[in-house]
């Protein structure tokens, strides 16, 4: 795979699809003042490429800001608690950017296993998969139906077969 340099058009793709108001990182840069200060987006590549070239990347893009979200109602044990780290935006937007033309590259040379669904753009994770199942086996159960049935159905409209059987 040939890498190529980052230009202005690769961060101004990668914006496009970032969420205007995402909690951002230390640095406070929201993905809204990204987007419309476009002056900055030529700045943004050279940095970006200049970070490639030299394959060091500075702790203040990759060090995180960690809050502790409570689990449920019981704050006062720790164990209740998980912790979220919201990393820089212009750290998130180097690695969407990075991230592009290698899945590209798998998805061409077919080096992504089917197993691996989720890693997919534009396919649902695996807490959707799970709840897409959990949903067909409760009405398998509901009208006393063959699961393995349903199964099959599901597969074969994953894998983009018109005929079931």
């Amino acid at each position: 795979m040939e890498w190529s340099p980052v230009c202005e058009k690769d961060v101004v793709e990668a914006q496009r699809t970032r969420l205007n108001w995402k909690v951002p990182g230390r640095e406070q840069i929201v993905n809204f003042w990204l987007k419309q200060l476009t002056a900055t987006h030529k700045h943004i590549a050279t940095l970006f490429n200049k970070l490639i070239e030299e394959d060091q990347i500075p702790e203040c893009l990759t060090a995180g800001v960690t809050f502790l979200i409570a689990k449920n109602e019981k704050t006062d044990n720790p164990k209740n608690y998980r912790p979220v780290t919201c990393l820089p935006t212009i750290y998130k937007l180097l690695t969407s950017i990075m991230s592009r033309p290698m899945q590209k590259y798998m998805q061409d040379e077919n080096l992504m296993p089917k197993e691996q669904k989720g890693c997919c753009r534009g396919s649902k994770g695996c807490k959707d998969q799970l709840l897409i199942s959990k949903a067909i086996l409760q009405e398998c159960k509901r009208r006393k139906k063959n699961c393995v049935w349903h199964g099959l159905i599901i597969r074969k409209l994953l894998t983009g077969c018109n005929t079931v059987g």
